[in-house]
């Protein structure tokens, strides 16, 4: 990738040296299409960014973003100047690492899966999504915070499920994709309230370090789960299903890991990838697999901690991510002292962006689920075809 400096702090070969080790830790599943790359040069700046605060700190630099295949970028404009991709784990140490990136922004986004059994019509579960507004919902007395009919990427789909009687299922299923702002925005109080400005190589960053990240992990757990029970109370008061599958794709997974934009499941366990016009069950295996390391970084050389941690990922897609079908490719990025800007070249044009948030933009449809298979993510269970999408939020 081509980097230009323009009044940046560090001198050229200080700055390709970092970026170059920051590559050396990023290790991408993902589709290599621009949306892909432009993901891999936020993750990048990520990398480099922990490693100069662990330098600050007195760490061993192990820093590590892990992209799936629906590695992307993220639509949110804070999250992308600060160098979060979507579709990723994370990892800033071994969870011995006393402190937290304040640049995270957890919201516990996930998605359930569930058995409709009764009356699947839509008048049916409109009318059941009114009643639900003139009712109060509580969990551990917080009472849960509801948005119907709002845009935004959260939403309930209906399928109906292929050779169902073949695959022991019932006929139809739903999906339910919900966060909780409520919880986010508690994180958020913390996080502004408790982290600290550290001076660094690369600028100032925030950081939350002892007590205060122990009680960032803490109340992550409590969030997590928060979020799924949310799920699972909502989706009962809909269709009283039975439940196959509930993940949080964008969790802090310990002191010093996170995901973000992708699930991680056990061996045998069901999870779904979600596209725009129909979606699939799929059962987690364990990855990567030492052959399919080979395969896929085999001309690389990884740090012995680095192989373990690829070992052991247990990743999977929850969806196709971000595309930008308009974009041929990108030619540079520019770096200055307040951030930085991407060239994309359109055809005969270029745009110049600081973050993608209003860029036009789809959804990727093909390739992912066999990009899963191939690497040995998942195995295949169910295809399912859309019904119908309401756009809620709770």
């Amino acid at each position: 990738m081509k980097y230009e400096l323009r009044n940046f702090p560090l001198k050229r070969k200080e700055f390709d040296e970092k970026m170059s080790f920051a590559e050396k830790n990023l290790f991408s599943l993902g589709l290599k299409d621009v949306a892909e790359e432009i993901g891999r040069e936020n993750a990048k700046w990520f990398i480099a960014n922990i490693h100069s605060i662990q330098e600050k700190l007195g760490y061993e630099k192990k820093a590590m973003v892990v992209g799936a295949p629906g590695f992307t970028f993220q639509t949110s404009s804070d999250k992308f100047r600060r160098g979060i991709p979507e579709g990723a784990r994370f990892t800033w140490g071994d969870n011995t690492y006393d402190f937290v990136p304040a640049s995270l922004d957890m919201d516990f986004c996930g998605m359930l899966v569930g058995i409709v059994e009764d009356d699947s019509s839509l008048e049916r579960i409109l009318n059941t999504l009114y009643e639900m507004r003139e009712k109060k919902y509580e969990i551990d007395d917080i009472e849960i915070e509801r948005s119907y009919f709002w845009p935004g990427s959260h939403f309930l789909k209906v399928y109906d499920v292929k050779n169902y009687k073949n695959l022991d299922l019932q006929k139809k299923v739903a999906v339910l994709h919900t966060s909780s702002n409520k919880m986010r925005n508690q994180l958020k109080d913390l996080v502004r309230e408790r982290s600290e400005e550290i001076e660094t190589s690369l600028g100032i960053t925030r950081v939350l370090r002892g007590k205060d990240a122990k009680k960032y992990e803490k109340y992550c757990k409590y969030a997590s789960d928060f979020s799924k029970r949310k799920r699972q109370n909502l989706f009962e008061e809909i269709f009283d299903g039975e439940i196959i599958a509930n993940h949080n794709h964008c969790d802090l997974k310990g002191l010093n890991e996170a995901i973000i934009g992708c699930d991680v499941v056990e061996e045998g366990e069901i999870s779904v990838i979600s596209l725009i016009n129909r979606a699939y069950l799929v059962k987690g295996k364990k990855n990567l697999s030492s052959e399919k390391i080979e395969e896929c970084f085999g001309s690389r050389s990884i740090e012995e901690w680095a192989y373990n941690y690829l070992l052991n990922l247990n990743m999977v897609s929850h969806g196709g991510g971000h595309e930008l079908p308009g974009v041929d490719r990108l030619e540079k990025v520019v770096f200055f002292p307040e951030g930085r800007i991407f060239f994309l070249k359109c055809g005969s044009s270029t745009d110049v962006y600081e973050d993608l948030w209003n860029f036009p933009r789809g959804y990727r449809v093909e390739g992912i689920l066999e990009r899963v298979q191939s690497l040995g993510l998942a195995s295949h269970y169910a295809t399912l075809q859309l019904n119908y999408t309401i756009k809620v939020d709770f």
